[in-house]
């Protein structure tokens, strides 16, 4: 009995260690994807597709990525945080983000006589609306108006807001995922560059979803429990 409870306290403190690694890892991934963007970004002064390219990978591979990783209980940035400041360090991060992204989707638009005709554009566009919605979303979560109340319960404005965000990280990731394949970048760097670009974003992504899909299992378990 004691070996097996031993043996279950080594195999958790083994799983705790190789989610903080994960969590390291994943900054650095942000962190050097961010770096580089930004200094590509620099060099073009900002102009056209570099400021639509550092807008939306700022905002959504930096910014929503770590809001997305606020309640991860092994974020070195978050874990001394309360949960509610946690929350509102989660919610600053997606005003942010997300207020970049579609300021950089807005920006392209009106840059650009010929819209979505590329799988890019195309993702972009849903990536934008649900980015946009997403945000509306959020704000409803933080606040819990009265008026919300009367359609959904608190816990299924949660669960929702949850979902939705899952959906919008990963549409706004295949953007950029997409947006790799374009002219735009084999044109400032070469194939083994962008599959680097490509392999880390893949990674942070994976990482990255670990911590909304936990908290989505447990928001469906009670959603299940409480409608039964």
């Amino acid at each position: 009995m004691e070996t097996a409870i031993a043996n279950n306290s080594n195999t958790k403190i083994i799983w705790q260690q190789i989610q903080s690694l994960l969590n390291t890892i994943n900054h650095v991934l942000i962190g050097l994807v961010g770096i580089y963007t930004t200094l590509l970004a620099k060099s073009l002064n900002f102009q056209d597709t570099a400021l639509h390219m550092f807008l939306t990978i700022i905002g959504i591979h930096v910014s929503v990525a770590e809001a997305l990783m606020s309640h991860y209980p092994y974020n070195p940035l978050t874990n001394r945080l309360s949960h509610r400041n946690k929350c509102r360090y989660h919610a600053v991060l997606q005003i942010i983000g997300g207020s970049m992204a579609l300021l950089g989707a807005l920006g392209k638009i009106r840059s650009t006589e010929v819209h979505f005709t590329t799988w890019h554009g195309k993702m972009g566009l849903s990536a934008a609306f649900m980015c946009f919605s997403s945000l509306c979303g959020g704000f409803l979560n933080y606040f819990q108006p009265k008026f919300i109340h009367k359609i959904y319960t608190k816990s299924e404005v949660k669960y929702r807001h949850n979902f939705f965000g899952m959906i919008t990280f990963t549409l706004g990731i295949a953007t950029i995922f997409l947006g790799y394949l374009t002219q735009f970048f084999s044109k400032y760097f070469n194939e083994n560059v962008i599959s680097a670009f490509m392999l880390a974003t893949a990674l942070m992504y994976l990482i990255t979803i670990i911590a909304p899909l936990q908290s989505f299992r447990n928001k469906l378990k009670y959603r299940k429990k409480f409608f039964n």
